[in-house]
């Protein structure tokens, strides 16, 4: 289902450097927030490009633009987080696609980041219809992880314990410093993972 308003978000850092193992982020508006921050944070490490969408994973669109900017690099890891568009995908439907993708992925090595807890409005209390859908698709994702092999970033468990501060008030998304956060572990990750 099309939302009122659809959106693509890319960047390629340094495309004609190969002196660095590349990496490719995919992912939702929480992916975007934090792209930039991991960028910095693997300065000298890693050329950090994302491509970041609003379409959920079960349009053709999103297979079609996925696969074909994922294969114009030579990508070392790819980072992919997307769990918060579509709330009436199905745990099945979601990860059927999802398992559809990484086959259509050239770069095998990948790390499958859980989604992120959705507060009410001014983070008044979890979102509870919203706490059902990601519960859902984090088991998915585990599944997949398990099924596949594939490491997972626990940023559900983490946005958990993100300060109010921290948060903007539509209760989903971030300010800089929750951004920050967020980042960090990505970051982090990804350096792991670069080096085995």
């Amino acid at each position: 289902m099309k939302e009122t308003f659809e959106w693509i978000h890319s960047w390629c850092d340094y495309t004609t450097k190969n002196n660095l193992p590349r990496v490719l982020l995919i992912g939702d508006s929480i992916t975007n927030g934090y792209q930039e921050f991991v960028r910095k944070k693997l300065k000298g490490i890693a050329y950090v490009d994302h491509l970041v969408i609003s379409y959920p994973v079960n349009r053709p669109i999103y297979h079609a633009l996925l696969k074909q900017f994922e294969s114009d690099s030579n990508y070392a890891l790819i980072h992919y987080n997307n769990g918060l568009h579509d709330i009436n995908i199905s745990k099945k439907v979601y990860k059927d696609n999802i398992k559809k993708l990484l086959k259509e992925l050239k770069c095998k090595n990948v790390i499958l980041a859980n989604t992120t807890i959705v507060n009410n409005n001014h983070n008044k209390g979890v979102h509870k219809k919203w706490l059902k859908v990601v519960n859902a698709r984090n088991e998915a994702i585990n599944e997949i992880s398990k099924e596949c092999h594939l490491p997972v970033d626990d940023l559900f468990t983490l946005s958990k314990k993100i300060d109010v501060k921290d948060r903007y008030v539509d209760g989903l998304h971030y300010v800089a410093s929750g951004y920050q956060i967020l980042a960090a572990q990505v970051a982090s990750v990804i350096k792991k993972h670069l080096k085995e």
